[in-house]
């Protein structure tokens, strides 16, 4: 029977004979880089390892280049017959070729349906933490590695450096991301990336200043409402003012999305409104669907119910909104918007 069992340091012995049996440099997703592979050989190195992939996994003291990620090792009767991970979010880097999950199996161990198995088991656990689609990819001639990964339902999208990409788009399970509390980080999504803005970009976007990643029409007078006017890197409660919404196709700022504000502390019922908004050109493809996929849940992971207002016949901003999990109350305010809600989780 095959399992996934959490990186153990009482399994060294078993892990280090999985190496020796793997006929690539490194260890296809392993989390280990090559330069690391010698060190490991040291069991107290090992147990530093091992830990640190439980840290990767809880989020806990991330490296700047590495994200959230958890890590198994593929076991049938006590051996260890390969690796597998599944990164919670993808930096740049992930999304153009290395993808949510990588895999490797011990070479006397291949074309036994171990790859199948292992990875239908880690689309369970993408599944449990909300990430769907799942990119997955492998070099353009691993040909068992393809079979492996469209057998599961990848829908090829493209090579990059040699790196076929496929998403997995999982049944039952609602499209959106491994969700995290809302804090100064950046939330990543498929298309968009929401990044708290620096003084350097609040100062320039009230100056009139012009910024070499920002579309030509950012920003619109609605950016400038919504973005504070004072020093934000001293804020309290930064993390839920307004955010820049990067494109991540070409690395463009398109628009803004945020909160009025951050919740009052001592209110346990405490409703918050987000707006957002877009440049024109940016509009009809999805992103900011994508952006409240991601801040929304993050956001009610705090603890608050979310509001919105947006104009009976913007048909788009309504769709979008009720795609993120937020359902019209049947009020309007003075200005004869509709109000939506989101409940807290």
């Amino acid at each position: 029977m095959i399992e996934l069992r959490r990186p153990d340091a009482s399994l060294h012995r078993e892990w280090l004979d999985f190496v020796s049996d793997y006929d690539r440099p490194g260890v296809d997703g392993g989390s280990v880089r090559d330069d690391e592979l010698a060190g490991l050989a040291d069991p107290g190195v090992f147990a530093a390892w091992v830990a640190q992939l439980h840290d990767q996994e809880a989020g806990r003291n991330i490296a700047p280049d590495r994200v959230p990620c958890t890590s198994r090792w593929i076991v049938r009767e006590g051996e260890i017959v390969g690796v597998i991970n599944l990164r919670h979010e993808l930096n740049d880097l992930l999304l153009a070729w290395g993808g949510h999950i990588g895999y490797a199996v011990r070479t006397s161990a291949r074309r036994q349906g171990i790859a199948t198995r292992a990875l239908a088991l880690m689309l369970g656990e993408a599944a449990r933490l909300g990430i769907n689609p799942v990119l997955v990819t492998c070099d353009e001639d691993n040909v068992g590695s393809r079979r492996t990964i469209e057998g599961a339902g990848g829908v090829y999208d493209g090579s990059v450096e040699g790196k076929r990409r496929n998403w997995i788009t999982l049944a039952d399970t609602p499209i959106g991301y491994a969700v995290r509390p809302l804090s100064l980080d950046p939330l990543r999504g498929r298309l968009v990336e929401l990044r708290v803005m620096s003084n350097d970009e609040v100062r320039a976007l009230h100056s009139g200043e012009r910024r070499p990643d920002w579309a030509a029409e950012f920003p619109r007078p609605d950016d400038l409402d919504g973005s504070p006017l004072r020093d934000v890197e001293a804020m309290v409660g930064r993390e839920w003012i307004s955010r820049l919404i990067v494109r991540r196709s070409d690395h463009q700022v398109v628009g803004t999305i945020g909160c009025f504000g951050p919740p009052d502390q001592a209110d346990t019922t405490s409703t918050v409104e987000i707006g957002y908004g877009m440049v024109e050109s940016a509009r009809g493809h999805g992103l900011i669907t994508d952006a409240l996929r991601l801040l929304v849940p993050a956001a009610t992971a705090r603890g608050v119910t979310l509001q919105a207002h947006t104009a009976y016949d913007n048909r788009a901003s309504c769709r979008a909104l009720e795609r993120a999990g937020f359902t019209p109350s049947g009020e309007a305010d003075d200005a004869g918007r509709l109000r939506f809600v989101h409940p807290r989780d």
